[in-house]
């Protein structure tokens, strides 16, 4: 009798230890997934946002030129924005001052005349974003 207690006794000790198992289990994954739901998709908001940071460092620059207008570091920060935002012309601008301020420095010159290229034939030139070397390719045997 004592012994039939005992495995009645252990019986629900472990189905009751299942349960408990298997309900904080299942609690978590349930927290878990409605976290993952809540959270924001990257979308127009995280350009909208990084938009609004461009411009802001965009003039930004722009107050240092007024008041230091040869300020090498602002001019080169303006290149960098405006480029970041695809404004082109902006961008030659500002290039345009850094050259005239650096007439030796041979990248200016050769992004200015890149540039110009691109203003030139828009559609044969594409895109002045830096791209990957491509690897050399091995002859078939």
């Amino acid at each position: 009798m004592e012994n039939s207690k005992k495995s009645i006794w252990t019986k629900v000790f472990i189905i009751g230890s299942g349960i408990a198992f298997l309900s904080s289990s299942l609690l978590g994954l349930t927290n878990m997934m409605s976290q993952s739901l809540d959270k924001p998709l990257p979308s127009e908001n995280a350009a909208q946002s990084q938009n609004a940071q461009l411009q802001a460092e965009e003039k930004g620059f722009a107050t240092v030129l007024k008041r230091e207008p040869n300020n090498q570091t602002a001019l080169r920060g303006l290149v960098e924005i405006r480029m970041q935002r695809g404004d082109i012309p902006g961008t030659k601008a500002a290039l345009e001052q850094l050259v005239k301020l650096n007439p030796s420095n041979k990248q200016y010159q050769e992004f200015l005349a890149a540039i110009n290229k691109q203003i030139a034939e828009p559609k044969k030139v594409g895109t002045l974003k830096p791209t990957e070397p491509k690897q050399p390719t091995q002859p078939s045997k």
